[in-house]
């Protein structure tokens, strides 16, 4: 599952003091964060390799300068499994329906 990363009150302060503490690359990547940023964004706009953005954002979330949830967990993200809802006998019930019309 993709996560989708955000600043979290420390990351805003630690890209903008721009601290020597927090590795320049880390810092790249902060700049990039917006909320709900997907990494291959990331990826794209340093011409990184997946790998390596994952890592940075892992090393920036136990840091506490990002945070992440899953993809699906966005609120504004349209739940398109709709599976949960059918019922195999209601199927077999509605084609035998239509069979015998």
């Amino acid at each position: 599952m993709t996560r989708l990363y955000s600043l979290t009150e420390a990351g805003r302060r630690a890209f903008e003091a721009q601290s020597s503490r927090v590795p320049l690359d880390s810092r790249r990547v902060l700049g990039l964060i917006k909320p709900d940023t997907d990494p291959q964004d990331v990826c794209a706009r340093l011409g990184w390799s997946a790998a390596a953005v994952t890592e940075i954002l892992q090393e920036l979330e136990r840091g506490g300068l990002v945070k992440s949830i899953g993809a699906s967990a966005s609120p504004d993200a349209p739940d398109l499994d709709f599976t949960d809802s059918f019922k195999i006998a209601d199927i077999q019930a509605a084609l035998r329906a239509r069979d015998k019309k």
